[in-house]
C-alpha cells in the first residue's frame, strides 16, 4: 500500500505542477472566447479520474467496505452509469468507462468514428504507459 500511495501523490504532484500550463493551452485555444470542449473534456476526466482514485484510498484507509456498487466511479463518457469494472485502475478501459458506452464502442463498425474508449484502449497497447505518464501535444 505504501508503494501505491506514493504513486497516488506522485499523480498529485504532477497534476499541480502541470495545472497552470493546462490553463494556458486551453486559453490559447480559445474560438471567439469559448473553450474547446474536448480540451475541457480531457482535463476534467483527467481530474475526476485521480479525484476518485484519492477518494477511494481514502475510503480504504478509514476502513469503509462498501459494496463495489456503492462506491463505484460513473463511466467518464456517459457519467451516468458505474464503470465495468470498478476494482480495476482508472487508466483502463474496463475501469474508466460503463459497459454500455464499451459496447457501443465496440458495436460501431465504422472504422472513422472517434470515441473515448478507443482513445484510452489504443493509447494502453501501443505503449503500456498510463494516461497521466503519456506525454503532452
Amino acid at each position: 500500500m505504501i508503494a501505491r500511495d506514493r504513486e497516488l501523490l506522485a499523480r498529485l504532484a504532477r497534476v499541480n505542477r502541470d495545472l497552470g500550463q493546462v490553463a494556458l493551452r486551453l486559453m490559447a485555444a480559445q474560438d471567439g472566447g469559448e473553450l474547446p470542449a474536448g480540451g475541457l473534456r480531457e482535463v476534467g476526466e483527467a481530474l475526476s479520474v485521480l479525484g476518485g482514485d484519492m477518494l477511494a484510498r481514502a475510503n480504504e484507509l478509514d476502513g469503509h467496505t462498501f459494496p463495489a456498487v456503492q462506491c463505484s466511479v460513473l463511466c467518464a463518457l456517459c457519467c451516468a452509469e458505474p464503470v465495468a469494472r470498478p476494482d480495476q485502475p482508472r487508466t483502463t478501459v474496463d475501469g474508466r468507462f460503463c459497459g454500455g458506452c464499451i459496447a457501443r464502442c465496440l458495436d460501431d463498425t465504422h472504422h472513422r468514428h472517434w470515441c473515448a474508449v478507443d482513445t484510452l484502449g489504443q493509447a494502453n497497447q501501443l505503449d503500456g504507459r498510463t494516461i497521466a505518464e503519456a506525454p503532452s501535444a
